[in-house]
């Protein structure tokens, strides 16, 4: 069956193509209802869809939007990409996500996917590796970073920080207030998007004037399970260890599990916290003392700026989501 075109609609109804554009794009007040009303019945009639390319080619705006992250089965990135593509489908924009891969170095591909997608921007959820960062300063769109220090000077970036160094130095001081004397930390292999949050918990030791055993700190893997796992296997050698402050909630979660296998009991032998409050962090055994970095909001926060951007052309700025302490029966 012939696909049906705008100019089909147009010559059915007996009308200009530019009638029919108007009509479907809403954009012409003075069109009879009667007009509106025999072409919307064909384009009912005929289940016709516009297409989207070439209406953003004649307007040089594609009305969406890109996002890359690493990696999307994250709860807490889920809950900011929710936040996101509510926004966006309010102000009848589509959103492209890119779930890239650092181990086989796919982002840049990603990123020439979306430019070639003509996207109006690109939102960067804890990632963008440094060597890919002058490729994307040179863009000639509006970009957006989440959780993410940044480099390169360039006017046209937006900045949405989820305060992570706070959220770690606030469970790291509640657990010092707790009695913690060991406070061990587990987190994932330090770069641009995961340094700040063991800097939180350096800071609340030195500001509580205890001292740092770099013993006690493990480093490797990714935002994950596993890496709990592990780092519950690493450090706890023989040495008295009563907290460990865990850099999300997936690190915690693994590291609950670890410990109820060595037969540590959470919390009468060791205190356990998390970042992040994602949904599963309840339901842990014990329920997971947490921060909670409200990641939804952290998505309507990315969106409302990139779009008044586009829209408005209203500066993109650094913005500041505040943290709160989520307190459960690991602590």
């Amino acid at each position: 069956m012939k696909k049906v075109t705008m100019k089909d609609i147009a010559r059915e109804a007996g009308v200009s193509i530019t009638t029919v554009s108007k009509i479907l794009n809403n954009v012409d007040m003075h069109i009879s209802e009667a007009t509106k009303e025999r072409v919307m019945e064909l384009v009912k009639a005929y289940n016709y869809v516009p297409n989207q390319i070439a209406k953003g080619l004649r307007s040089k705006n594609s009305n969406t939007i890109g996002i890359v992250t690493y990696d999307i089965a994250d709860p807490y990135v889920s809950q900011i990409i929710v936040g996101v593509e509510s926004v966006s489908k309010a102000n009848d924009i589509s959103v492209l996500i890119c779930n890239t891969n650092p181990e086989k170095e796919s982002e840049l591909e990603d990123i020439q996917f979306l430019t070639s997608k003509m996207v109006d921007g690109i939102i960067f959820l804890r990632c963008l590796s440094a060597k890919n960062e002058e490729w994307v300063s040179n863009l000639k769109i509006p970009i957006i970073v989440v959780d993410r220090e940044w480099s390169m000077d360039i006017h046209d970036i937006g900045i949405i920080d989820s305060n992570s160094v706070a959220a770690v130095y606030k469970v790291t001081e509640l657990l010092i207030k707790e009695g913690c004397e060991k406070i061990a930390y587990i987190g994932p292999f330090p770069d641009k998007r995961s340094s700040n949050r063991i800097q939180g918990y350096k800071n609340a030791l030195q500001d509580n004037r205890r001292a740092l055993n770099e013993s006690l700190i493990y480093q490797e893997g990714f935002f994950t399970p596993e890496t709990g796992i592990k780092g519950v296997q690493n450090i706890f050698n023989g040495q008295k260890i009563d907290a460990v402050v865990c850099a999300n909630d997936l690190i915690a979660s693994g590291a609950l599990l670890a410990l109820n296998r060595k037969g540590i009991c959470v919390p009468k032998d060791v205190k356990v916290t998390g970042i992040d409050n994602i949904a599963l962090s309840q339901y842990l055994i014990p329920p997971l003392t947490t921060i909670d970095l409200h990641g939804y909001q952290v998505g309507v926060e990315c969106a409302q700026m990139l779009i008044a951007r586009l829209r408005d052309n209203v500066a993109l700025s650094k913005k500041l989501i505040e943290c709160e302490i989520v307190k459960r029966e690991s602590v």
